[in-house]
């Protein structure tokens, strides 16, 4: 009978804590609603800048097997940009090479590299707001990366989309730390 009590004095101790847990015991509505845009800023500095970004998004490309791309927004000194680097070898881009986004509504876009030209397929560029309003305000379906050797196209579903747009409207809104 003393084993019975143990093990079911044991099963409540069990059962209370797995259906109370102490995060749920506290009052929501004394909470204020969070929106977490997920934005990372480290201690380190580009160009004697704070710089923040956003979560990578992976793009696979279309025309390669097994070739993919980071996709990646930031902000430094308030401004934001737009970063992409192609994971494949030897992908050499210049400093004026062009990337295109196609719009759903058949609308092409085309960007100027503004980095130094590299053949680690870095491709960033400066958006302005006109431009940050255009690629949240629309859908993207494509986005064509022109290099020396070979081009890539990069398809973007739904999901993708909606991450950009959600990037750029926290990017715009988030103020950079000086500590």
């Amino acid at each position: 009978m003393k084993d019975c009590k143990k093990y079911c004095n044991l099963f409540f101790i069990v059962a209370g804590t797995g259906l109370f847990p102490a995060q749920q015991l506290s009052d929501s509505a004394l909470t204020t609603a969070e929106f977490d845009c997920t934005i990372t800023q480290t201690s380190e500095k580009l160009h004697k800048k704070y710089v923040a970004s956003t979560p990578e998004l992976r793009l696979r490309a279309n025309n390669q097997e097994y070739v993919y791309a980071i996709f990646r927004l930031g902000k430094s000194d308030n401004r934001v940009f737009m970063y992409i680097k192609i994971l494949d070898e030897n992908v050499c881009i210049k400093k004026d090479q062009v990337l295109d986004i196609q719009y759903t509504n058949g609308e092409t876009i085309s960007y100027k590299n503004d980095f130094h030209v590299n053949c680690d397929g870095i491709f960033v560029r400066r958006l302005n707001i006109k431009e940050m309003k255009k690629l949240s305000e629309n859908t993207v379906s494509v986005i064509k990366v022109y290099t020396f050797r070979k081009n890539y196209e990069f398809l973007l579903n739904g999901t993708q989309n909606y991450n950009i747009s959600n990037q750029l409207h926290c990017l715009s809104a988030y103020k950079l730390k000086r500590s």
